[in-house]
């Protein structure tokens, strides 16, 4: 049996993929940033800013497969903060990538990165032209090319490019994330009928979580060394249209206003892919409504306590 790691376990993504993957008994090494360890699970800490400690911790439980989700990963917060997302995404990719590189075994790395690194557009495939527009994409493509550097040090890269995914445990840095929290904040009467927000016309695929994962337990066994590969369903909706849906779902009437200073200078009006290439090789497409997202969505913040 083969040993996979994955870094950001604790994050959103990181959470469900763990999940997935002890359900269907893989030997799975955890791995979390020290202090964001879970209260429950069994986790590895994992620092991928320091160099020693990601030899350490590859050393000692020698993974085939390395699956790197940790990252910072919020647009916004690229902009507020650009030097530790370029220090996240970029060096402690490379952390790991020359921790792996002491191993003196062929290790499989799947790198999870960005649509945003198109700047937008539809029906983008693999081979769309690159237009970095913040941070947070330009952290992720540079670190892509550190994938391809390393290629000739027995490292397996695989790239995957997902399109915009939400669900349950995502942050509230994240728009539809935020919307449902204060709905929910609005149903129990701690907030104003009232929901500001920036430009309601951009268009995403915000794909269910779940098949997010589907797709990445796929990559781990069919997808080919050296490629780049989008997941992507290919439909695109605004959050507009997504706020309409979120409506009918409230147990309350709430107003909308756009707040100016919610409105991001530079933004990317439509990102939608093409995910052909994955589909084909793998048989992936997803399962999950629109709607159905959205429900589960507010439904997980209403179970929460805060």
């Amino acid at each position: 049996m083969k040993t996979i790691l994955v870094t950001g376990s604790e994050g959103f993504v990181g959470s469900h993929l763990v999940k997935t993957l002890k359900e269907e008994l893989h030997k799975l090494i955890a791995t979390s940033y020290p202090l964001m360890i879970p209260k429950e699970g069994s986790y590895v800490p994992l620092d991928i800013m320091s160099l020693e400690m990601t030899k350490e911790v590859l050393k000692d439980h020698q993974p085939d497969t390395i699956f790197h989700l940790a990252a910072i990963s919020s647009v916004s917060k690229s902009f507020r903060d650009p030097p530790l997302t370029y220090n996240t995404n970029l060096i402690g990719t490379v952390n790991l990538l020359e921790a792996a590189r002491t191993l003196k075994k062929q290790v499989k790395f799947i790198f999870v990165s960005t649509c945003e690194v198109y700047g937008g557009g539809s029906d983008l495939s693999e081979t769309a032209k690159i237009n970095l527009k913040n941070p947070y994409a330009v952290s992720k493509y540079a670190a892509e090319l550190v994938c391809q550097n390393y290629a000739l040090n027995n490292i397996d890269f695989v790239i995957l490019r997902p399109f915009t995914h939400t669900g349950p445990g995502q942050a509230r840095d994240f728009v539809l994330p935020s919307i449902a929290a204060q709905i929910v904040e609005i149903e129990r009467g701690t907030k104003p009928p009232l929901i500001k927000l920036g430009n309601v016309d951009v268009k995403r695929e915000f794909m269910n979580i779940q098949d997010i994962i589907s797709g990445y337990k796929l990559a781990i066994s069919k997808c080919e060394t050296g490629n780049v590969y989008n997941i992507a369903s290919n439909k695109g909706y605004t959050i507009k249209q997504a706020l309409l849906v979120l409506q009918k779902l409230s147990r309350v009437k709430f107003e909308i206003k756009t707040d100016p200073s919610k409105i991001r200078k530079i933004d990317i009006p439509v990102l939608i892919g093409n995910g052909s290439k994955f589909a084909k090789l793998t048989g992936w497409k997803p399962k999950f409504e629109f709607e159905k997202t959205l429900e589960d969505l507010l439904n997980y913040w209403r179970a929460k306590t805060y």
